[in-house]
């Protein structure tokens, strides 16, 4: 049967439709291919600058905002005669919110806290009592001390040398620990006062002054100018009795006795100090040291109880008392400290070994550190308690509170302690809590 034109045609117009409809399909699949490469091709992009190259750092924008830090934590020991020469411990440096071991970190030979020229600022309690300038490193039996210039608040510094020269800084990403810069040039050598002079030429060659290392563009440095000066700051006193009457307010550098061991922080850019002693109510003291020394009495009976080995018993009152009260965080409750020692009696013939009870040696004692905080109520809540004895400080440190330092930077207080264990000490750095104390940081390694 033959084909009319018309049906032709149709069939034509049909052809042609599908052929519109095909390249009509291929035209929106060749858009969308084309539109997720790009997309893909973006996608990448983002993700390269975000992750920038392999082989370059991060912009220095986003490196500066990530670094916090670093900030370093160190006693300064003032001589017990007080006419040596003061001495300072590194103990922590906090980087990005992590403390380090300050007498590892970053040691070439030396540790970066004790490079030379770097300030210190000394504080008791939050407020600052002078400035500790490092001019000399020394290492003894793998422990790091150093030896420098101390600088009470209340002295003028010392006026810079005229050959003096700004050190040039090759790296300004370094990150660097100091406050307070009086001076745009920084002296090469920091000059001394008289009290604290330059250590004999006899010395051990163990402790005798290191070369400053390398200029490496990449290491830390801590150096800054000479301090300056500050205006005399009142200060309560670091102990009082439980029985007795708190006595005046004392200057800083009446603070600073011989023998005295305070805590000093080293950072370019943290929080200025703020103190953080408790200003008692009249009432309040009496109140908060008879609850606070019910605990210590409670904490070391229980220690006794669970110790059966001990042949000795606590006597009935303590033999020296020590009550400190911190406002840690401005809550006005406060963190009330007692460090205690109590002296060792026989115990009663049913529990020695021997029909006669034993008699303790003179020098042998319990030691007992409790932390408390009273509630809503006014009720001594305990927070904390450690308890030792002589013949257990090589298991169980002895606890005796330095100070409340702002150690993290956040403008808060925690608690530094010094951990003796016989002829051996370290430090323990503890925030306080609601509930309990958390152990920042343990320079003996300990978790």
């Amino acid at each position: 049967m033959p084909f009319s034109s018309s049906r032709v045609n149709s069939g034509a117009l049909s052809l042609t439709s599908i052929g519109h409809q095909f390249y009509r399909k291929r035209w929106r699949f060749a858009t969308i291919t084309l539109l997720t490469i790009a997309a893909l091709g973006a996608s990448l992009a983002v993700a390269q600058a975000r992750r920038g190259r392999p082989d370059q750092p991060p912009p220095e924008s986003k490196k500066k905002a990530k670094e916090k830090g670093p900030r370093a934590l160190a006693v300064v020991e003032l001589p017990a005669d007080g006419k040596g020469q003061p001495r300072l411990i590194p103990i922590a440096i906090l980087v990005d919110g992590r403390f380090w071991d300050a007498s590892i970190y970053l040691a070439d030979p030396r540790p970066m806290a004790l490079e030379p020229g770097n300030v210190y600022e000394v504080e008791r309690s939050g407020k600052p009592v002078g400035f500790f300038t490092v001019s000399e490193a020394r290492q003894a039996q793998d422990r790091w001390t150093a030896l420098g210039n101390w600088q009470l608040i209340t002295e003028k510094p010392p006026a810079p040398a005229k050959s003096a020269k700004p050190r040039p800084i090759e790296d300004d990403d370094r990150p660097v620990l100091h406050r307070r810069v009086s001076t745009a040039a920084e002296p090469e050598t920091p000059s001394t006062s008289s009290s604290s002079s330059a250590p004999s030429s006899q010395s051990s060659p163990a402790s005798a002054p290191q070369p400053p290392a390398a200029d490496d563009p990449n290491r830390p440095v801590l150096r800054r100018g000479n301090p300056k000066p500050q205006p005399e700051i009142e200060e309560p006193p670091a102990e009082t009795s439980p029985a007795g009457s708190p006595p005046k307010a004392a200057s800083p550098a009446a603070t600073a006795k011989p023998g005295e061991v305070l805590a000093a922080i080293s950072d370019a850019s943290g929080p200025e100090p703020r103190p953080y002693v408790y200003a008692w109510a009249p009432d309040e003291q009496p109140k908060l040291t008879k609850a606070i020394s019910d605990i210590a009495t409670a904490e070391v009976a229980r220690y006794v109880k669970s110790t059966p080995a001990l042949r000795f018993g606590p006597a009935a009152a303590f033999d020296s008392v020590a009550v400190r009260a911190f406002d840690l965080d401005y809550s006005n409750s406060p963190a009330v400290v007692l460090t205690a020692r109590i002296r060792a009696v026989p115990l009663a013939a049913s529990r020695a070994r021997a029909g006669k009870p034993a008699q303790p040696a003179p020098d042998f004692f319990f030691y007992v550190t409790v932390v408390g905080q009273p509630d809503l109520y006014g009720q001594m809540r305990k927070l904390f308690s450690s308890v030792t004895d002589s013949a257990h400080l090589d298991a169980f440190p002895r606890l005796e509170l330095i100070d409340a330092v702002d150690a993290e930077g956040k403008g808060r207080g925690d608690l530094l302690f010094r951990a003796s264990s016989g002829d051996t000490s370290s430090y323990q750095l503890y925030h306080v809590g609601p509930d309990s104390l958390r152990k920042l940081f343990d320079s003996a390694g300990a978790d």
